[in-house]
Order: C-alpha cells, then sequence, then structure tokens
C-alpha cells in the first residue's frame, strides 16, 4: 500500500496517462495481452564521467556500430507506446549530450506517458532545466553516489560533479521539473553510514530516492558487491520512508523485478535486452520489428515474470546462470541464441 500512495500523484497530476493505465490494466487482467510499463532508452553512451560502477563499459562500441538514427529512435518510441509504455526514461551515457533530444522527447509525446531523463547533472543549468520542462520531460533522475562531495567526485572521474547535482537539483526543481536522486547500495556506504547520509539530504530536500542495489556488470562484474542479510534487511526498511523507492515498486503486477515482462532496455544501437544490466539482446530494431523482439524475449524465458528483489544482485546462482557466460565470451550484448541457456529456443 506504501508505494501505491508513493506514485499516485502521478496520475492525479498527468490526468492524460489515466486512461492509458485503465486500457492496459485491463488488456493485462481481463484478456491476458502482454503490456509494457516503461523503457529505459539509451540514446548513447558518450559521458563526461568514468565511474567506477558503469553498467555499459561493455557495451561501447564505438565507431565499430552505428548508432541508431534519430528518425529510427522516433519510430521505436511509437512502437513503444503502442505496447503500452507509459514511463519513457532517457538515458545514456549523458542523454544531454545527443543532438536531437528535443525532437525525441517530443516524440515520447508527454501528453501520453511520463518523460524522464537521467543525467549526471553537468548540463542541468537553468536553461537547460528550462528546456526540458518546455519539451515535456516531467523528472531528471540525477545520480549521487555520496553525500560527501570529494567521495562522489573521484567515485565519478569528474571535479564538481557532486556540486553539479546540487544546483541541477535546484534549477529543476524550479523550472517546474521534478528531481529525483539515485544511489546504488554498496557495502561500503552501509557499513560507512554514507548511505543514510543520502537518505537523509534527499528527505531534506522532499527529493524523492531510488536506492539500487549492486549489480555484477560492467564494471563491477568481477568485483565482491554483493549485499549481507543485514543490508538487504536496512534496504526494505529504507523503502517504508516516503521519499525512498526502487524500481520495482511501480509494476502493474505484484512488487518485483520487472525485467523482460513491465520493462525494457534499448542500446543506442538498438539492441533490445530486458533491463540495464541484463546485457542478452533478443534482437536489433534495425532488423526486426521491437514487438516481435519483446514477443520472442517473453516466449523465451525466463524474463516474462515478476521476481523477487534484484536477482541479478541478489540471487548468485541466478547471476552465474545468466550473467557470467557474457564475460566468458566477451560478447557485449550477447545475442539470445548464443547464450548457452537458450540456444536453440530463441527465433
Amino acid at each position: 500500500m506504501n508505494r501505491v500512495f508513493k506514485h499516485l500523484k502521478y496520475p492525479l497530476r498527468h490526468p492524460g496517462i489515466i486512461g492509458r493505465a485503465a486500457e492496459n490494466y485491463f488488456r493485462i487482467f481481463a484478456l491476458g495481452q502482454p503490456r509494457l510499463r516503461g523503457v529505459e532508452f539509451a540514446l548513447n553512451y558518450e559521458c563526461q564521467c568514468h565511474c567506477g560502477h558503469c553498467s555499459a563499459a561493455f557495451l561501447r562500441q564505438g565507431a565499430a556500430r552505428p548508432a541508431l538514427a534519430t528518425d529510427r529512435v522516433v519510430a521505436a518510441l511509437a512502437e513503444l507506446l503502442r505496447l503500452g509504455a507509459m514511463n519513457i526514461n532517457l538515458t545514456g551515457g549523458e542523454a544531454l549530450l545527443h543532438p536531437d533530444l528535443e525532437r525525441i522527447v517530443r516524440a515520447a509525446r508527454p501528453t501520453r506517458a511520463m518523460v524522464t531523463l537521467a543525467s549526471n547533472g553537468l548540463l542541468v543549468d537553468g536553461a537547460a532545466a528550462r528546456r526540458l520542462a518546455a519539451w515535456g520531460v516531467r523528472i531528471v533522475t540525477l545520480s549521487i553516489d555520496s553525500a560527501d562531495a570529494e567521495t562522489h567526485d573521484r567515485f565519478r572521474g569528474h571535479p564538481g560533479c557532486h556540486q553539479a547535482v546540487l544546483d541541477a537539483t535546484r534549477f529543476c526543481a524550479e523550472a517546474g521539473v521534478e528531481p529525483y536522486w539515485c544511489t546504488v547500495m554498496t557495502p561500503e556506504n552501509v557499513q560507512n553510514g554514507d548511505l543514510l547520509r543520502v537518505v537523509e539530504m534527499a528527505g531534506q530536500r522532499g527529493i524523492f530516492l531510488t536506492i539500487n542495489k549492486p549489480c555484477p556488470v560492467g564494471r563491477w562484474w568481477d568485483k565482491q558487491i554483493a549485499l549481507s542479510p543485514e543490508a538487504l534487511a536496512l534496504h526494505r526498511r529504507l523503502l517504508k520512508l516516503p521519499h525512498v523507492r526502487w524500481e520495482g515498486h511501480s509494476n502493474f503486477r505484484r512488487e518485483g523485478c520487472p525485467a523482460g515482462l513491465e520493462k525494457l532496455y534499448i542500446s543506442p544501437y538498438g539492441d533490445v535486452m530486458p533491463c540495464p544490466f541484463i546485457h542478452i539482446s533478443w534482437g536489433n530494431l534495425q532488423d526486426r520489428p521491437l514487438a516481435e523482439i519483446w514477443l520472442a524475449m517473453l516466449a523465451a524465458g525466463p524474463f516474462n515474470t515478476i521476481r523477487d528483489g534484484c536477482p541479478i544482485s541478489q540471487d548468485e546462482a541466478f547471476a552465474a546462470r545468466w550473467i557470467r557466460p557474457l564475460y566468458e565470451q566477451d560478447v557485449h550484448p550477447l545475442p539470445s541464441a548464443e547464450h548457452p541457456e537458450l540456444r536453440g529456443k530463441t527465433p
């Protein structure tokens, strides 16, 4: 019930999405049809930062593969809306570095979906915040890795990044774009109390804070980042606070991991994956329609159900089965047909 109240304000503020939500629920529960809730659409992998936990580090392929043309991105957004997507999160890299961002935001139909943007904050000055508001961006999610500026900047590999987050928070609020913060719970920031200081900072400013769990992917794929039972219990307690959330709070179905079933991740090259941390591609938008790719993903499994928590972070056997082969074969993303668990099961 707590999660319902946290998200109830959005349909009240933006009544244009109420009808689409009702349609999605009817199609899911009355007709048994799959419907997307959201998508993480990475527009690029360019970024001013060099984060120690970058999940896209192995997905960057530079000039080896062309990024999607803006026309194809626009077409994909129309497909996502037809499939039910109600939250379109534009991410990167750093989405604000994309030269056609305005056209893309407007193509996401902000009157029909919650269009949000993820940023490191470095390019969000007052003018940028006002532009985003005018285009229809509802939320800007700013990454914050520490309550301490020096620690955050060192982790991000960019001086002044922490102050940029604080400034961007103010600029967005002044422009009428809701600022969110996003952080990652780690064994270290739990032990030294830094996570709780970030939670306190967000609460003092009246800002929603998303707390993600660490995933052994990207630059963290071979690191010892598993959370203890005590840390997981702390995560559950923090989620009871009115300003703390995680991605699995806002599903159509029950709370849990929505990867593949209610949510997709699309790379700048057009690869369609279950989530930003599961780098298995079921197809590319350059080659096949999005609906066809998604239905193939649902048919093959295992990403066709809501799972408890974050299985990549919390379930070592699951991560070993589904994530380790990517790094053993050193293919990013790994086509589903080449994954040892999926060979012969995907078209």
